[in-house]
């Protein structure tokens, strides 16, 4: 099979406005799709043809199956979805600064909301001949960090999510893949850790998987987690526990 992005077509891309989805942005309108950008400042986008900017938040969990319902009823050609929002407070649950507001936004955000727009807009994405569900990952998903416990386990939960969705969906011809990320220089990671590649070698490492019609698209040292995973977990707990 083609990759669902081999030819024009609509994609619906969340966190659009910061980090690896505003580098996705563009890369996706140079290849002529259109794409639906949701974002808390997407009036801020700058305007180019293809861009359907949707101001939106994704933690406002009620609200996501009616805005899912109206963008399918309104682009019905719909056939790509990618999950990209994301946010971390990196902070330990000792820290005074740490609040319940913080927990609630890091478990709607990063787990519920990628999980109630697939539900809500899977009919539009399964009338389409050649589709995919990207959801973006982390390799914190597989070895936590101590500051970032929600963040993480949240990152573990979309993980296990994507894996069950893959098999639920096994018999259709919708791609459903999961990009494991490692410490990508954006906005969420500014002030910590080291070795970070930039946004836009992640975007293009995704849209190659992508392309590849890839599961599984580990980008650059995400790449060696499975064999540290299986041959010394003590030394990945190790490396990522402070990233």
């Amino acid at each position: 099979m083609s990759s669902p992005l081999a030819r024009p077509t609509t994609v619906l891309l969340t966190g659009a406005s910061s980090g690896i989805g505003a580098a996705l942005l563009p890369r996706l309108l140079d290849r002529g799709h259109t794409v639906v950008a949701l974002a808390r400042r997407a009036a801020h986008l700058p305007a180019r043809a293809g861009l359907v900017p949707v101001t939106c938040d994704l933690s406002d969990l009620p609200g996501l199956p009616a805005l899912a319902a109206r963008l399918a009823a309104d682009h019905p050609g719909l056939s790509v979805l990618i999950n990209a929002a994301a946010v971390q407070h990196a902070r330990p649950l000792t820290d005074p600064a740490s609040s319940p507001a913080h927990l609630i936004e890091e478990a709607s955000l990063n787990l519920a909301a990628p999980a109630l727009l697939i539900q809500a807009l899977l009919p539009t994405l399964l009338a389409q001949p050649d589709g995919a569900i990207v959801n973006l990952s982390s390799g914190l998903a597989t070895f936590p960090k101590a500051a970032g416990g929600l963040y993480s386990a949240s990152k573990a939960g979309l993980s296990s999510f994507t894996t069950s969705l893959r098999w639920q969906l096994s018999t259709t011809p919708l791609l459903v893949s999961e990009v494991v990320l490692p410490l990508v220089d954006t906005p969420m990671t500014a002030g910590r850790g080291r070795g970070k590649i930039s946004a836009e070698v992640a975007a293009v490492a995704i849209l190659s998987g992508i392309d590849a019609r890839r599961t599984m698209i580990r980008v650059g040292a995400a790449r060696a987690l499975p064999l540290i995973a299986a041959l010394a977990p003590w030394l990945g707990r190790r490396i990522l526990r402070g990233t």
